[in-house]
C-alpha cells in the first residue's frame, strides 16, 4: 500500500542529532494518594525523585450533586502535599456517573460552574483536562442517537466549551486540556456491548458541531489523549487498525484534529495545539507477588518488557515536538489484578524495573530529543490511496482500490481512441461519456470495483478514480489510468 497517484504531504524532518524537541514532562496518573494515611506525601516524594515534573488526579462532578465538590476534604490534604514534592498538579475533572448525563441531570452551566469553583478553591492548580474517554460507554451516554449517528461528541462539545470559558475567567493563565479521548471504539450503535465511538470519528463528529455551533473562542489548550496498547503483551510499535490509534498511530490522531478544527479558532498541532498523553500503560504479570489478590482479566506482559517500553516511549516522545506530557497510569499498583496493575511501583511499595527505565530515560532526554526528531504535516489527500485497473474486457473494467482510512471513491471508465499516456492527477473524474460507479472504501479492506464497459470503447479505456476522505471531503486524490482491452 505505497503506490500513492499523489504525493503526499505526511512529512518527517530528521535531523540526526539536533535537539530540536524539549523533551516532555513525564509523570503518574494515580489517584491513591487521597486514600493513604500520609496523603500522598511519601509517594509524591518518590515520583519527584524519579523525575516527575507532574500527578494527574481525578474529579468527578457528580450532576445529581451539582453543587458538592466531591472529594473535597482529600483533595485539600493531597494537593499541598503533591506541590510541597515539588509536583505541578493537574486536575482531571469529568462527569460521572453516565447513567446521569443519560438522564439529562447534568448541564454545560452546572458544568462549567463546578470546574470554576474548583480553579477558584485551588488557585495553586493551573492545568485542568476537561472529560474522561467520552467516546467510551463507561463514562458517557449515549454514544448513538436514534438513527445510529454519533451523539456522544455533540452532547460533549458544549460541556468542554463551559470548562474552557469558566477556567478563563477564574484566570486566563489556566490551561484548559481536552478531552482525554480513549484510543478505541467500535462504532457499532447496534452492538450487544461497549457501544463506543473510534477516537477519529468522535474528533470528527466534535469539529462537526463545533463548526455548526458558530463558537468563536477555542475549546482547549491542549489535547488529552490516552494511548493504551490494544493489549498489554503488543509491542511499543504495534497500533492499531483505522480508525482506532495508539502511540505507535499519533499521526492519525494529528490529523483528525485538523481535519476536525482546520480554519476554526480552534488551533491544531500544526499552529501550537499540544498533545498530553496523560494515560498510558503496559499491565504486568504479578503471580506470586506480595500484596495481589484475584486473576488477571487480560493477557499481561512481564517487568522487563514494560521497562524497555517505558523507556523507549520517553524516548520517543522527546523527540516529537507535538508531545508536551506524558503520565503514567499509575504510580503504584493497587492490588487488585481485575483492575490495572501497571505502575512504576509493586502494590507492596517495591520499585519495578520500570522505575529505573523511567528515570533514566528522563535524563537522557532532558535536554531534548537524542536521535530523530520529527516534524509532522497535516495530509492533503487521502491517506495511503491505491488504485490499481486489473480486467479490462469488452463487459467490465475491473479496479482494485485501497486507502488507509475510510474513503468514498467515484470510478469511471470512459473509451479512448488509443495512445493512452501514463497516470495523470487532477483530471475530470467524470468526463464526457464516462461510465461511472460510487463505492465506499473502508480504510485497509481493499476494494475491488466493476464498472461497466463503454459500448463504444474499441482499443483502449481511460479509468479516472477519485478518492475523498470520510474525516475530511476536501481532501482527495485522483488518479487516471489507461488500459488496452483485452481481445
Amino acid at each position: 500500500m505505497r503506490i500513492l497517484a499523489a504525493a503526499t504531504a505526511f512529512t518527517v524532518a530528521l535531523l540526526a542529532g539536533a535537539s530540536v524537541a524539549t523533551g516532555a514532562d513525564i509523570g503518574a496518573n494515580d489517584d491513591s494518594a487521597k486514600h493513604s494515611a500520609d496523603a500522598g506525601a511519601s509517594m509524591y516524594r518518590e515520583m519527584a525523585a524519579l523525575g516527575l515534573r507532574q500527578t494527574v488526579i481525578g474529579v468527578r462532578f457528580k450532576p445529581s450533586e451539582a453543587v458538592v465538590i466531591q472529594d473535597k476534604q482529600r483533595l485539600d490534604r493531597v494537593i499541598p502535599n503533591a506541590l510541597a514534592a515539588g509536583l505541578r498538579v493537574v486536575l482531571a475533572v469529568y462527569p460521572y456517573p453516565p447513567r446521569e448525563i443519560e438522564a439529562g441531570l447534568g448541564s454545560p452551566s452546572l458544568f462549567g460552574s463546578y470546574v470554576g469553583a474548583l480553579a477558584s478553591i485551588y488557585p495553586q492548580v493551573k492545568q485542568f483536562v476537561i472529560g474522561n474517554e467520552p467516546n467510551q460507554p463507561a463514562f458517557w451516554r449515549p454514544q448513538f442517537d436514534a438513527s445510529g449517528a454519533n451523539a456522544s461528541a455533540a452532547s460533549f462539545g458544549p460541556y468542554l466549551a463551559a470548562a474552557y470559558d469558566a477556567l478563563n475567567a477564574v484566570d486566563p493563565e489556566i490551561s484548559v486540556v481536552g478531552v482525554g479521548l480513549s484510543p478505541r471504539g467500535n462504532d457499532r450503535p447496534e452492538a450487544k456491548n461497549n457501544v463506543s465511538t473510534s477516537p477519529v470519528r468522535f474528533l470528527r463528529s466534535l469539529g462537526a458541531w463545533y463548526r455548526k455551533s458558530g463558537r468563536t473562542l477555542p475549546l482547549m489548550d491542549g489535547f488529552s489523549f490516552h494511548p493504551y496498547p490494544n493489549q498489554a503483551t503488543d509491542p511499543l510499535d504495534r497500533g492499531y487498525a483505522w480508525p482506532n490509534a495508539g502511540f505507535a498511530n499519533l499521526e492519525r490522531i494529528k490529523q483528525a484534529l485538523w481535519d476536525a478544527f482546520n480554519g476554526t479558532p480552534q488551533p491544531t498541532t500544526v499552529d501550537g495545539l499540544k498533545l498530553h498523553l496523560d494515560e498510558v500503560g503496559w499491565q504486568v504479570d504479578t503471580a506470586g507477588r506480595v500484596g495481589y489478590h484475584g486473576a488477571e482479566n487480560v493477557p499481561v506482559t512481564d517487568e522487563p518488557t514494560q521497562a524497555a517500553i517505558y523507556g523507549e516511549l520517553i524516548r520517543r516522545a522527546a523527540c516529537d515536538p507535538d508531545i508536551a506530557e506524558v503520565s503514567f497510569f499509575g504510580f503504584m499498583d493497587d492490588g487488585l489484578r481485575s483492575g490495572f496493575q501497571a505502575a512504576l511501583q509493586r502494590a507492596d511499595g517495591t520499585a519495578r524495573p520500570s522505575a529505573a527505565a523511567v528515570h533514566a530515560a528522563i535524563a537522557e532526554t532532558n535536554g531534548g530529543c537524542i536521535g530523530q526528531a520529527s516534524q509532522w504535516q497535516p495530509q492533503p489527500d487521502v491517506v495511503d490511496a491505491q488504485v490499481a485497473v486489473g480486467s479490462v474486457g469488452a463487459a467490465e473494467v475491473k479496479t482494485r482500490i485501497a486507502a488507509g482510512e475510510d474513503a468514498r471513491a467515484i470510478v469511471c471508465v470512459r473509451a479512448v481512441p488509443g495512445s493512452g499516456s501514463g497516470d495523470v492527477v487532477e483530471r475530470a473524474v467524470r468526463p464526457s461519456g464516462a461510465r461511472c460507479r460510487t463505492v465506499a472504501v473502508t480504510g485497509l479492506r481493499p476494494l475491488s470495483v466493476a464498472v461497466r464497459t463503454p459500448a463504444s470503447a474499441r482499443e483502449e479505456v481511460e479509468v479516472a478514480v477519485e478518492l475523498a476522505a470520510e474525516a475530511n471531503r476536501a481532501r482527495r486524490t485522483v488518479v487516471v489510468q489507461y488500459a488496452a482491452l483485452s481481445p
